[in-house]
């Protein structure tokens, strides 16, 4: 039997043709999609008003005909809903929620309260399982069929990872954390991100000069959001412009140091074409060169 997901606009506002794009392109996975019509109302820069995405997120988790709930693009206004999420709702029918960037405060908050939640790519980008190079369509592929076997089941997936600077060559934790400057703008309010006792911290990001980068860690640092982590791991940073010869990993690693966190990087996580899948709250374990996560 198909896989059938629910479709999801918990943030920013999306063209449609790209959303069209984009369901043809699981659809081309052999993925039944369900959405609502209209799947968005535009209000400002939003999918939605609060209410409506809301409304839609309830409704993806009642639909007893869908395995999963996808969003269908990042942007902005995932933490808005929050507070009016309806838990008891969500865990009679604990779908997978799949997602990343924006999506991270959900993420987040789903595995806190015992739901399902794979950090993977958004809808939107499956358009280019159509569109892309014939190399780029055989990654996503790769990275969308991890993510179908994710929503399925527990699998083991392994990733490149390697040390920056003094580090342990092996570790163990629990996975956690998403898109930097997501989680940094959530210090001080109620869905503050703190990481779990010896988490892992995956942490991307796509856009911000290195001292937008730098000033959203060591808020994380500061505010004790990190307090409890065993080390960070870095994904991609697209589009992030350099600041001379300087290393961004020497950067960060000199905000973590007042915690004496380690520090990794190469992981193929985050907003270019590499953004392979992972299960918040999954055993990983590092090891020389690798990231390895147990099913």
């Amino acid at each position: 039997m198909p896989l059938a997901i629910s479709l999801i606009a918990p943030s920013s506002v999306t063209d449609d043709d790209a959303v069209a794009r984009g369901i043809q392109g699981l659809e081309s996975l052999g993925i039944t999609v369900s959405l609502p019509r209209p799947l968005q109302r535009p209000t400002r820069y939003l999918a939605g008003s609060r209410e409506w995405r809301l409304a839609q997120l309830h409704a993806a988790y009642d639909d007893p005909k869908t395995q999963a709930v996808w969003a269908i693009r990042g942007g902005y206004g995932a933490a808005q809903l929050l507070d009016g999420v309806d838990w008891a709702c969500l865990s009679a029918h604990p779908k997978p929620l799949v997602g990343y960037s924006d999506v991270t405060v959900l993420l987040d908050h789903w595995h806190r309260h015992g739901l399902p939640a794979l950090h993977g790519p958004v809808v939107k980008a499956a358009a280019g399982l159509l569109d892309a190079s014939p190399a780029e369509r055989e990654v996503l592929t790769r990275q969308f069929e991890e993510t179908l076997a994710l929503i399925e089941g527990e699998v083991a997936l392994t990733y490149p990872l390697s040390p920056w600077g003094e580090a342990p060559a092996t570790l163990s934790g629990p996975l956690a954390g998403g898109n930097l400057t997501t989680l940094a703008s959530l210090a001080g309010t109620p869905a503050a991100f703190v990481a779990p006792q010896g988490a892992l911290v995956i942490l991307e990001d796509v856009g911000e000069p290195w001292y937008r980068l730098e000033r959203a860690l060591w808020q994380l640092v500061q505010g004790g959001a990190l307090d409890r982590a065993a080390a960070v791991c870095l994904g991609t940073f697209e589009g992030c412009p350099p600041w001379g010869d300087a290393r961004l990993e020497a950067i960060l690693l000199e905000t973590l140091a007042p915690l004496g966190i380690p520090l990794y990087h190469g992981l193929p996580v985050g907003h270019g074409l590499h953004n392979r899948p992972w299960r918040y709250g999954a055993i990983g374990h590092i090891t020389p060169g690798r990231l390895a996560v147990a099913g």
